[in-house]
């Protein structure tokens, strides 16, 4: 989706699990002259935190310095996530302040941002606090929960529905932040939705050929770029955009409405709605 969106782009890579971009798509992808190596990347994200003079100050710059080109182009980078999983704990810190950077990335810069949370983790029914992105995924504006199509898939995703939904009403801006990207077409849109109980926002066709590049890398195929997966990856970029845009809306009037001048102007406009 990162590919074939038609702006520019900032991919996270945040697979707690280790990531996997550096050794597929990203490893003959050079910035410059320069190859990527294990010097850049999301685990090298706390040591820069820690070296910030005071918690204030401003994290763009350490964190554009690991950002990496994704082809070519000018505008689509990524993030290349942890090269061990045993670096996820050293991850709590850098939360919020990487938190900040993609939200001012998207909000500021009107670039997409899209993060791959990896595969999830629960504890006690919630999101794992160290083996999951939780706190970037309790401020994302649409959270997709990656399905196929197969009935066996979809049975074992029912679960992970509903404990994504129990997060982000508990942590979030509620349960209706979570929508579902399918991959295939076993079953219909409409099927899965009443089956898992949450929206479709998105679906994807399995494309096995295309698939298998994005993930090998290497020089693009001919024919991947004009592929069933990158046409649909395209066409679902902008519907995904819109709803996303509108989600970030309710949740900054749902900010606005919690602040106490807001509310004491409710207040009186609800009392002039009365008297009138």
């Amino acid at each position: 989706m990162a590919l074939s969106s038609s702006r520019p782009v900032l991919f996270a890579e945040l697979d707690m699990a280790g990531g996997s971009l550096r050794h597929r798509l990203l490893r003959d992808v050079r910035r410059g002259q320069e190859a990527l190596s294990g010097n850049i990347g999301l685990h090298k994200l706390p040591q820069a935190d820690w070296q910030r003079s005071s918690p204030e100050q401003d994290m763009t710059p350490q964190v554009s310095q690991h950002l990496w080109p994704m082809d070519d182009s000018d505008y689509r980078v990524a993030l290349p996530g942890l090269t061990d999983p045993r670096q996820a704990a050293s991850m709590a810190s850098v939360w919020p302040t990487l938190v900040n950077v993609l939200q001012m990335t998207d909000q500021q810069l009107k670039w997409d941002v899209i993060v791959d949370g990896g595969r999830m983790v629960l504890d006690g029914g919630r999101l794992h606090p160290v083996l999951t992105p939780a706190p970037v995924l309790h401020q994302a504006d649409v959270v997709l929960l990656a399905v196929r199509t197969t009935e066996e898939a979809q049975a074992l995703a029912y679960p992970m529905v509903r404990a994504l939904q129990a997060e982000l009403e508990a942590h979030a801006s509620g349960s209706r932040a979570l929508g579902l990207l399918l991959l295939g077409d076993e079953y219909q849109p409409a099927e899965v939705s009443r089956l898992l109980e949450a929206p479709v926002l998105a679906q994807l066709p399995w494309d096995e050929p295309a698939a298998a590049y994005l993930g090998r890398g290497g020089p693009m195929p001919r024919g991947v770029s004009r592929s069933r997966l990158m046409r649909a990856a395209r066409d679902v970029m902008g519907p995904l955009r819109q709803h996303a845009d509108r989600r970030q809306l309710h949740r900054q009037m749902r900010t606005q409405a919690a602040s106490p001048a807001v509310a004491r102007i409710m207040q009186q406009l609800q009392q002039g709605v009365r008297h009138g």
